[in-house]
């Protein structure tokens, strides 16, 4: 089941159901089953299995009263506008370490590296990437593929780790590699990181979309082709098997610190092929296009932040 936030021409957003190019409002399907579904995305994960289950029966047999309208019509946004957590993984492809000028390292003997991202970054397919020039003049981008959390997890297995994922989504983990902040300053310990980490939370930093893929149509998310093109230029073209820790380890590794809540969001990581290592970065003008296999395409206009 596709499933999206979205904003109708009304004006008001809610969630619904995307079947062959069209979009079936939820709320208003359920109804014509005398059932009734929440109308949003974080709502409706934490209303549980059952919930799930009458959307997705829903969503394969919609009711002949139920109306749709052409996804081209509405304005999609994140599927989950708030994630009541955003987190994301460092380094989780060897040859993106590699190209950053990191060194090779073994499996065994490390740890995944997550950190958080503020859900006030977020954006969905169709907005613009605002580069921050009083911050930073060295925006780059990374593609990586989204889990989003669907029932609370705290010290999950790796077996049972698929039991607490609701589905995955497109991710554009937008970085901003060098901060002017920089400039003529006395350095301190732990300057470089604070910066990293800082260069990672500007708003319009965090893209993601266009869908909310379940689980059961997703199957294997280490088997996804991911490419990410800039002005039609191809990027990155990487697939979801070349992580270093899959979608299972970094959940389970990541419910040991902390407890998962539905509607949590994880990105897992970026490919090699980012514009960094290269000097090459985002410009205002330039379209951003994230593809991942079976998600859809994630697309994002580059614009100055006035």
């Amino acid at each position: 089941m596709k499933l999206v936030t979205y904003r109708a021409a009304s004006g008001d957003s809610t969630i619904g159901f995307v079947v062959d190019d069209r979009v079936y409002h939820l709320g208003q399907a359920a109804a014509a089953r005398h059932l009734d579904l929440p109308d949003t995305m974080v709502a409706l994960l934490e209303a549980g299995p059952e919930a799930m289950a009458s959307a997705t029966e829903i969503a394969r047999q919609p009711p002949e009263a139920a109306d749709s309208i052409p996804l081209a019509s509405v304005t999609l946004l994140a599927p989950i506008p708030r994630p009541p957590k955003l987190l994301a993984l460092a380094g989780n492809y060897m040859k993106h370490v590699v190209e950053g000028r990191g060194a090779e390292f073994e499996k065994r003997n490390s740890n995944p590296r997550p950190f958080m991202i503020p859900s006030s970054s977020v954006i969905g397919s169709g907005e613009d990437i605002l580069i921050p020039s009083k911050v930073s003049n060295a925006v780059d981008y990374e593609m990586e593929l989204a889990v989003v959390i669907g029932a609370s997890a705290r010290e999950v297995s790796v077996d049972d780790a698929p039991n607490v994922i609701a589905g995955y989504t497109v991710f554009n983990d937008v970085s901003a590699r060098r901060l002017l902040i920089a400039e003529n300053r006395e350095q301190r310990q732990g300057d470089k990181f604070f910066d990293w980490l800082l260069g990672k939370w500007p708003d319009t930093f965090a893209p993601m979309g266009p869908h909310l893929v379940t689980a059961d149509e997703v199957g294997d998310p280490q088997r996804l082709a991911m490419k990410l093109r800039v002005n039609g230029e191809l990027r990155q073209d990487a697939c979801t098997d070349q992580m270093i820790w899959n979608c299972y380890e970094v959940v389970a590794f990541i419910s040991e610190y902390v407890t998962l809540e539905p509607g949590d969001v994880i990105a897992t990581g970026t490919a090699a092929g980012v514009g960094g290592p290269k000097g090459i970065f985002l410009q205002a003008g330039d379209l951003v296009e994230a593809e991942i296999e079976g998600l859809g395409r994630l697309v994002n206009r580059v614009a100055e932040r006035l």
